[in-house]
Parts: structure tokens; sequence; C-alpha cells
């Protein structure tokens, strides 16, 4: 699946780059996109062996599932992309904007995703429960070892909160802080995972999914919540 995936994101860095008077002409774009590759390979290197203390806590990881591995490679990807073409794209808007729609957020790709989770909604008969488990999927799939969530508030009243999870840990957001670029945690996971599967889905499903705290602002935490409204 990594392979696959990483064809898709080089055939997508490549048209990009093409596309971008700055990174392009000359062969520069198959320059850049293997000099990204290069650099996140000493950067998996550095991130992707045990012990792992750049999580924070002080627990000795002897391994790295593969799963987990996956996200590490994901992130130092991105990071290996911002620090090559930051020299090149030197507005940030743009070049953050650039490693969402490599993240998940291309246009396309985004209206597969979300006409899939709107089918689901359409079909359950408890919508926000529906939606409850597809955010306890997200979180169940990011694993054990960089993320710690919990579920902080459980009702199924019809006028109460569905569901609430939260974790202070986050494997994107202490990679990037690492290097001293925690905003990048605003182009993977924020900007992919949970909320915005559900866009403008709250009038006709009487859900309403936010994210209250992200640790990619600022916050001391993230804080998903599917609450049931106006039913």
């Amino acid at each position: 699946m990594d392979q696959t995936e990483h064809a898709w994101w080089r055939r997508g860095m490549l048209s990009a780059l093409r596309n971008d008077h700055r990174t392009s002409g000359a062969g520069r774009e198959e320059t850049l996109a293997s000099a990204i590759e290069t650099l996140a390979g000493t950067l998996e290197e550095k991130y992707g062996r045990p012990p792992l203390g750049w999580l924070g806590d002080d627990n000795v990881r002897t391994s790295v599932s593969s799963a987990d591995l996956s996200h590490v490679r994901q992130a130092c990807r991105v990071l290996a992309t911002h620090k090559v073409l930051s020299p090149f794209v030197t507005d940030e808007t743009k070049l953050l904007q650039n490693l969402r729609e490599r993240n998940g957020e291309e246009q396309m790709a985004r209206k597969i995703l979300q006409t899939g989770v709107a089918s689901a909604l359409w079909m359950s008969k408890d919508p926000a429960l529906t939606a409850s488990r597809m955010v306890r999927a997200m979180a169940y799939d990011h694993g054990s070892l960089g993320w710690a969530w919990e579920e902080t508030k459980k009702n199924t009243d019809a006028d109460a909160t569905a569901l609430e999870v939260r974790t202070r840990k986050c494997l994107y957001h202490a990679i990037f802080s690492a290097e001293n670029v925690p905003h990048l945690a605003t182009t993977t996971c924020c900007s992919v995972d949970g909320v915005p599967w559900f866009p403008n889905q709250g009038e006709k499903f009487h859900i309403n999914v936010t994210r209250l705290k992200a640790l990619s602002q600022g916050d001391d935490a993230c804080v998903l919540r599917v609450e049931r409204v106006g039913k």
C-alpha cells in the first residue's frame, strides 16, 4: 500500500511542480522530487527507529509497527517537501496548501471521500452514532504509539453530545515540533482526519462534527466532538 500511495504522491507532486514556473523547466521538477525523496529517507532513519524519544514519553520503544511506521514515513515526506520547496515557493500559505493537496485534500479525492461518508450517513438509522463510530475508527487506526485518544464524553440522549475524543499526543505534531515547524500538522492529520469528512452535513443529518482544540494551533490537546443537533 505504501508503494502504491507513494507512486500516486510522486505523480501528483511532479504535476504540481511542472505547473509552477518557480519549480519547473530544464528537468527541475524531477530534481526537486528526487531531493524530497532522498531527504524523506534520511528523516525516516532519524524518526523511524526506537527508542523514539521525540514522542516525549519515558517509555523505551523496542519496535515500531508497520502502521506506525507508515505515519512516520508520511510525516517525514511532508517535512522533506517543506524543506526542499521553501526556497522556491516563498509564500508559506501557498506552500501549505500544496502540502495539503498532496496529503488528501486534492479536490477529487476529497469529493470521493465525502460522498462515501454522506452515503453511509444517508443509509444509517442513527447518523450521529454512525459518525461517532467513524471518528472512533479514526482513533483506532492511529494506533497507540503516536496518539493516546480517550473518550471524555459519551451520551445518547437526543440533544446531548454523542461522542467526544481527546488526545494530548500526536505523532505528526511531535515530529514537526522537533523540527520547529509544528504548524505542518495542519497539512496532514488535521486537514484529513475526522472533521473534514463531514462538511455541511449538520442540517441534513442533524449532527455537528467539530474540532474544538488542535495541538497544531497551539492548544494543549486535540479534541473532536460529534453532537446531535436540531432534531
